[in-house]
């Protein structure tokens, strides 16, 4: 592909968007290091877009379009020195007391259960609008030069630092600190809004994933159910991955348990459907999206030590695929490899 042909794809956008779904990434199975990509740290929050419509009204959108404006003042008040017409893309995070993403504390502050002065920041890590002129188009590094200058400094809207070429130094680093892992972005790559783009790769230290609900195993206690059954899509069928027991709090349990009952159907939503079970399955429609953390993939295609990590409200079932990491060794692949190509960016 060329750079022509690059100016031809269907990005651009002839008037300021109402909303805009957020570009995804892909994954990479191991840490790398490439004079071609920007590498900044996977930050543990929640995706959102900051919109600065021209009248100058400001609105923080998830990725499902919900609206989480009025819960967060300080993003709205930070963004008043942005110019009208302008979009950012970015990560809401809450910090604990040393300064660390917790995911916790931050769906306590948006479900109204935490209190409004726990630390919470906005953080903005690309351009898709700026004073009325689309940005989607440019190349990721002229964006982020762009998007310092436009935010500055202080506020509750934060521009990261990145830092370019060394991506494993940095994967090391989050290692060191305890946080998710690194998103590596190639330079040149442009904003290609809703779609999953290989220029864009995320590392993850701690392997987690969105699944949907399929169903629940009864609990052996007084607990309102034992195990979620989670799974995935692939080519438009629903597959299984395995059974989550572990990590519900009494909240999670709670609203969890509520949407249980009303989802419950009597037929498997699965592709094609389980012949038989060990145990007794109550199933549900696909509609229920949690967060899983886990240690790995099993040969059978379960997920290995599944622990509940979270509900996701901001994602869409559809959105739960099995993504299969590229291979990038020291910012080259091999021809075998599925990532080849990934790194000789065609701009």
């Amino acid at each position: 592909m060329t750079v022509d042909t690059a100016e031809r794809l269907p990005i651009e956008l002839e008037e300021f968007p109402t909303a805009i779904r957020p570009m995804q990434a892909g994954s990479a199975e191991a840490p790398f290091s490439s004079p071609d990509y920007l590498f900044e740290v996977k930050w543990d929050g929640l995706r959102c877009l900051l919109l600065k419509r021209p009248g100058g009204e400001v609105r923080l959108l998830d990725r499902r379009f919900n609206d989480l404006t009025d819960q967060l003042p300080e993003v709205v008040a930070t963004a008043d020195r942005l110019p009208a017409a302008t979009i950012l893309d970015g990560e809401l995070v809450a910090t604990d007391p040393e300064g660390r993403p917790d995911l916790e504390r931050l769906r306590k502050r948006l479900g109204g259960r935490a209190r409004a002065d726990v630390g919470l920041s906005f953080i903005a890590f690309d351009l898709l609008w700026l004073d009325g002129k689309p940005q989607l188009r440019q190349p990721l590094v002229r964006r982020k030069q762009r998007l310092r200058k436009a935010v500055g400094a202080a506020g509750a809207i934060v521009v990261p630092d990145h830092i370019e070429g060394e991506g494993v130094e940095l994967f090391e680093a989050c290692l060191e600190r305890g946080l998710e892992g690194v998103m590596a972005k190639h330079r040149d790559s442009t904003y290609v809004p809703g779609q999953r783009s290989p220029f864009w790769l995320k590392v993850k230290a701690v392997k987690s994933d969105d699944f949907v609900v399929t169903g629940w195993l009864p609990s052996e206690g007084a607990d309102p159910f034992g195990a979620l059954l989670v799974g995935f899509y692939e080519r438009g069928r629903l597959l299984p991955c395995g059974a989550v027991v572990g990590g519900f709090d009494a909240a999670s349990t709670a609203t969890i348990a509520a949407e249980l009952r009303r989802l419950e159907v009597a037929e498997s939503p699965l592709d094609p459907a389980p012949v038989m079970m060990g145990a007794p399955v109550h199933w549900v429609r696909p509609e229920l999206v949690i967060s899983v953390r886990y240690s790995d993939w099993a040969p059978d295609g379960t997920l290995r030590f599944p622990i509940f990590n979270g509900l996701r409200a901001d994602i869409h079932p559809a959105e739960c695929v099995r993504h299969r990491p590229r291979v990038v060794i020291a910012g080259r692949t091999p021809p075998g490899s599925p990532a080849y190509g990934l790194t000789r960016f065609p701009f």
